[in-house]
């Protein structure tokens, strides 16, 4: 399908370490680890066996890094190839490969600003995984294709030059549309059966550019039921009610976190099978719920 295989991990710079500690582990069901990473403090978040899906460090609210996995050493070298041959100036770096537990890497600038970590070789913990809410995150099919931490939406202001690069560049494949408003479009986009691990937004009105949110699934409803419930109880915002997709089929809500952007908590998203796949456009985001916040 494309040399990239899945969204492998992601690194947000955060103002307060401690109140995402918090999220992270008691509503969202992940585990943290507090650590040093080159000198400053982290949080690692876990998910699964992988040593590390999000790293957090003190920062300013932003997404640092987007870790795109591939599956070898044979597929890093052909994403580097795609970026030469399209003029996309990056750098592989041995001292970053190592702080991120992984045994090559090379970094580049996506068109809409964004860094991208290509890689291989994760490391894979013999501790397992416990979740504090009994959380299982789905981050495979049922026969085993990596399909990948959850989903990224970004929005950026030049939407089809950041497209046509993951598209063209890259080769990542169109899962289909929606325009959830007249003359707003939504591109999803795929990289592994998971029905998008990214989606490129345009900016809403005067809104700003960035993370519109992150999505993790789980594999049980009622997970999401009680982390909803944590969600209200504790009166922390929603983003939007819980609500069926129309495209994904994610049953979810969205949750603020507490860098701002959204995070979408849901299960039983569908899965791609390019061989019987067509790409369409919705005339809107959900077939029921998904009331979003606009405040």
């Amino acid at each position: 399908m494309t040399s990239v295989e899945a969204l492998g991990y992601l690194g947000f710079r955060v103002k307060s370490l401690e109140d995402w500690t918090v999220f992270a582990t008691e509503i969202l069901g992940l585990t943290a680890t507090r650590t040093q990473i080159d000198g400053e403090e982290a949080v690692v978040l876990r998910m699964d066996e992988r040593a590390h899906r999000i790293t957090l460090r003190a920062g300013n609210d932003e997404l640092d890094y987007v870790g795109w996995q591939v599956s070898g050493p044979d597929a890093l070298d052909e994403v580097a190839a795609a970026l030469r041959e399209a003029g996309v100036a990056y750098k592989e770096d041995a001292g970053l490969a190592e702080l991120r537990g992984v045994r090559r890497l090379l970094s580049c600038t996506d068109p809409a600003g964004y860094t991208l970590e290509f890689h291989y070789g994760a490391t894979m913990m013999q501790e397992p995984f416990l979740s504090p809410t009994g959380a299982r995150f789905v981050t495979s099919t049922p026969d085993g294709a990596d399909t990948g931490l959850g989903h990224l939406v970004l929005v950026c202001r030049n939407v089809d030059e950041t497209t046509d690069f993951y598209r063209k560049v890259l080769g990542f494949k169109v899962s289909d549309h929606i325009v959830p408003i007249p003359g707003m479009l939504l591109t999803f986009l795929h990289t592994n059966p998971r029905h998008h691990s990214l989606a490129v937004a345009p900016v809403y009105k005067d809104g700003p550019t960035g993370v519109n949110h992150i999505m993790l699934e789980v594999d049980d409803l009622d997970v999401v039921g009680r982390a909803l419930d944590k969600v209200q109880q504790r009166k922390i915002r929603q983003l939007a009610t819980l609500g069926r997709h129309t495209n994904d089929k994610m049953l979810s809500f969205y949750v603020q976190s507490p860098s701002g952007f959204g995070v979408e908590y849901g299960t039983d998203g569908v899965l791609i099978d390019d061989d019987t796949w067509s790409v369409v456009t919705y005339d809107a985001s959900a077939y029921w719920g998904h009331a979003f916040d606009r405040d």
